[in-house]
């Protein structure tokens, strides 16, 4: 009944409540170079936005103002003071960058000065989501929760359909492959020379053991989720923990953390000292394909997983060897390490899903931003 309840009431704050306040914010006037990024899932800036974030703070015709706060964590009177003071910096924003949907963004016909650019969090296209899913927005649900974009950032052209669907984006045109900024770092030596650095100052060296990140999906809802239960699979992973010649290394979707728990290192920090990476449906496997090393995909319920959520692919084309049963995970590690057979279908599905993640993409973006802000100044002159 209490999630009935909330879908309720973030309904009326779309269509009554953020709309209201909005008009009556609009009263000031944009202003030019304004770039807000929120997100209501995290506290500090995501590592998704990132790069562009620094890029834009270097940039003297930007002013860069962060609103990043958890949800979740607050109480129902708190998170809508929170969402009514973004309102207010959206009534006055040139830009407004996303990395998830951030409902207070589609709840009103935005001015035609701001530009909302939606990153996204993840590369390729995996597992169905938003509204090509069943259990990420409901059925009953009234609103668009993707409305208002004016460019969403995909890593390949091959993903765009996918977005466009997903998101129920009515000009497909604004889905556009420019890459995943985040993924930059892939191709920057000194930050993974750093992040190996990092590595070692809290693992230990390997000294000869072979390190291997174990990193699941997040499954379901994330105010439905049972926060600290044992995750599918993780007990055939303890077991593999359990030889010394390996580093087994547990990475969590925050989601699935207990409140006020952390990791010290990002999955996508861990992957630059990854020898082997181990997960289920989760999108990271795309980014791992940029560093071309061996994948191992451990599902114990993927015949259920396909049922009820499913992909934009067939499971069974993935570039790595597919383990549905814990008793045979340790040998096909082994098998793995040993000799690695998906190297060339590794080139191939990177070049159909990642081939725009070429650590140019941040460059890209702040060049359709300054663009963006230019053509509007342009404008303004003529006027």
């Amino acid at each position: 009944m209490g999630f009935y309840i909330r879908q309720i009431i973030k309904m009326m704050a779309q269509h009554v409540l953020f709309p209201v306040y909005y008009f009556f914010c609009c009263r000031k006037p944009v202003r030019n170079g304004l770039v807000v990024f929120a997100d209501e899932h995290r506290t500090a800036c995501p590592p998704s936005m990132q790069r562009l974030h620094d890029a834009l703070l270097s940039q003297h015709r930007f002013t860069v103002v962060d609103d990043f706060f958890d949800l979740q964590a607050m109480s129902a009177l708190s998170g809508m003071r929170r969402m009514f003071a973004f309102m207010k910096l959206y009534a006055q924003a040139e830009f407004v960058i996303l990395q998830d949907n951030f409902l207070p963004v589609s709840s009103c016909r935005k001015r035609k000065e701001t530009k909302v650019i939606q990153l996204w969090h993840g590369c390729g296209a995996f597992k169905r989501f938003g509204y090509d899913a069943k259990d990420d927005i409901p059925r009953f649900y009234k609103g668009n929760v993707y409305k208002n974009y004016d460019l969403v950032t995909v890593s390949s052209p091959y993903c765009r359909p996918f977005f466009t669907s997903a998101m129920r984006i009515k000009h497909p045109k604004i889905v556009r492959a420019y890459g995943s900024s985040y993924t930059d770092c892939y191709f920057d030596e000194a930050y993974k020379h750093a992040m190996r650095e990092k590595f070692e100052r809290i693992y230990g060296e390997k000294d000869g053991r072979t390190v291997i990140v174990w990193a699941p999906t997040f499954r379901g809802n994330a105010r439905q989720q049972n926060v600290g239960e044992r995750t599918i699979g993780e007990t055939w992973i303890d077991q593999l923990a359990e030889n010394p010649a390996y580093l087994v290394i547990k990475s969590l979707h925050p989601h699935m953390l207990k409140r006020g728990e952390s990791q010290p290192m990002t999955t996508g920090e861990l992957l630059f000292s990854a020898d082997i990476l181990i997960t289920d449906y989760s999108s990271v496997m795309f980014e791992y394909l940029l560093l071309d090393r061996p994948l191992l995909l451990f599902a114990p319920d993927l015949e259920v997983y396909r049922q009820t959520r499913g992909w934009y692919l067939d499971y069974e084309e993935l570039p790595g060897r597919i383990v549905t049963q814990g008793e045979t995970l340790t040998s096909a590690v082994a098998e793995t390490l040993q000799e690695d057979p998906y190297k060339n279908e590794r080139k191939e599905f990177g070049a159909r899903y990642m081939s725009r993640c070429d650590g140019n993409v941040t460059r890209r973006l702040v060049h359709y931003m300054i663009h963006e802000e230019t053509k509007k100044n342009d404008v303004e002159k003529l006027v």
